[in-house]
């Protein structure tokens, strides 16, 4: 994993969180306490951790599987995109703990 810092806000939260590079949204969104639902536990399988993209491009997206595969456009899945520095995110379904 690279040493690099990517820089990632959680919309409607306003919540920023600064993780490596090589990290998926559903690792920032845990490290910066926004829940992301994702009942398969990241592997890509149940479609739950969809994010809309606000600002910015993932820097790398791994292939969905399954129901999982046919997200609308411009939404990914947070467990298989890769951060990079400046994205923004919606996630569908989540929640922020105190």
């Amino acid at each position: 994993m690279s040493a690099r810092a990517c820089r990632v806000r959680f919309e409607p939260f306003g919540v920023e969180a600064v993780v490596p590079a090589g990290a998926t949204v559903l690792e920032a969104a845990r490290k910066s306490g926004i829940a992301i639902a994702a009942q398969c536990g990241g592997r890509g399988t149940c479609g739950q951790c969809a994010v809309r993209i606000l600002e910015g491009a993932p820097a790398a997206i791994r292939p969905a599987l399954g129901r999982a595969a046919a997200l609308p456009k411009g939404m990914v899945l947070a467990c298989l995109a890769e951060v990079s520095d400046g994205l923004v995110v919606k996630p569908v379904n989540a929640t922020r703990s105190a």
